[in-house]
């Protein structure tokens, strides 16, 4: 019976020490719960709200665009032919120099003239006849290529140079046979040249064949006062690929997306105080601007241009107006 009674004893003690602790660690975490609750009750109002800036929708008309580029070609060439044979006396002409139409180019001596030398001066000198021959330019432009140097023996009908119309330089612009609607006959389109000048270009026409490997068509641009301009120049030619007007735009910054962007969203703000993540549903995009097809927002709806990015789809901002 004593031995009972001081293991009933000891038990009573145990219970006694195990409840206390329990109300020890019960104390400890509705004391910690209170002081984290009374510190976020606290902190909130006090932490300086995030500043913001906004914008709103609206109505215009946006643009896709694609750049291709256009190559410089002279389309007509004009050979100079010998009409005599003989030796060339003298060349004017350089590659690569601009002459008009009517210049001289080459000083042609007949063969006989030469063969027959000083004998025929006099009969030359009755009759009005030198023996030489000028050859002119037919056309104005420029000096491609010089076949015959001073001094050269060239028979009858021998090309001696190859002078590019200034006339006929166009730009040829590659488009892929897929897009067979992006470009019209008589369309303009500015031509932006390496050194910064824009030219104004007229489309005439498109050749009726297609490039096999590449599986493009060429298409001719003719540009206006385009002063000197080398051959094989690369410029550049903007084309717009789709058009829609009366539509709902935003800034870029003003859209997020998500990582593989197949889900787009803006934050609205709601209220003075409160910005609420809305999902969109986009359109044509450009370089600074999206078309935003669903829903439709009103005008006088704020949408947040900055602080929107990786923020929670509730959030308490400070719009910077």
């Amino acid at each position: 019976m004593p031995f009972m009674k001081r293991n009933s004893i000891r038990f009573s003690l145990l219970t006694q020490r195990y409840l206390m602790a329990g109300a020890i660690v019960l104390t400890a975490l509705t004391f910690s719960g209170c002081s984290q609750k009374k510190s976020a009750s606290t902190a909130d109002p006090s932490a300086p709200l995030p500043e913001v800036q906004v914008t709103h929708v609206r109505q215009g008309t946006v643009q896709q665009t694609v750049q291709l580029n256009a190559t410089a070609v002279f389309r007509r060439q004009h050979v100079l032919k010998s009409p005599v044979t003989g030796y060339v006396v003298k060349s004017f002409a350089e590659p690569g120099q601009m002459v008009r139409k009517g210049d001289p180019v080459f000083v042609i001596e007949t063969k006989e003239s030469r063969a027959l030398g000083n004998s025929l001066d006099s009969l030359n000198r009755k009759l009005g006849l030198s023996g030489r021959m000028t050859i002119r330019a037919s056309v104005s432009g420029y000096v491609a290529a010089i076949s015959h140097q001073t001094g050269d023996f060239v028979p009858e009908g021998e090309p001696l140079a190859t002078i590019n119309d200034r006339n006929s330089m166009v730009f040829i612009l590659n488009i892929p046979v897929e897009w067979p609607s992006i470009i019209r006959r008589g369309e303009s389109l500015p031509v932006q040249l390496p050194d910064g000048r824009k030219l104004s270009g007229v489309v005439t026409e498109t050749l009726p064949s297609v490039d096999q490997a590449a599986q493009t068509r060429q298409v001719i641009i003719r540009v206006d006062k385009a002063g000197v301009v080398p051959e094989g120049l690369i410029a550049k030619v903007s084309l717009v690929q789709q058009e829609k007007a009366n539509t709902q735009i935003l800034p870029k910054a003003a859209v997020l997306a998500n990582e593989t962007e197949n889900h787009f969203w803006v934050m609205k703000m709601h209220g003075k105080e409160t910005a609420v993540k809305v999902p969109v549903t986009t359109g044509i995009q450009t370089a600074d601007s999206v078309e935003i097809l669903a829903p439709q927002f009103q005008p006088s709806d704020e949408i947040l241009t900055t602080g929107n990015y990786g923020v929670p789809d509730t959030l308490n901002v400070k719009v910077i107006r």
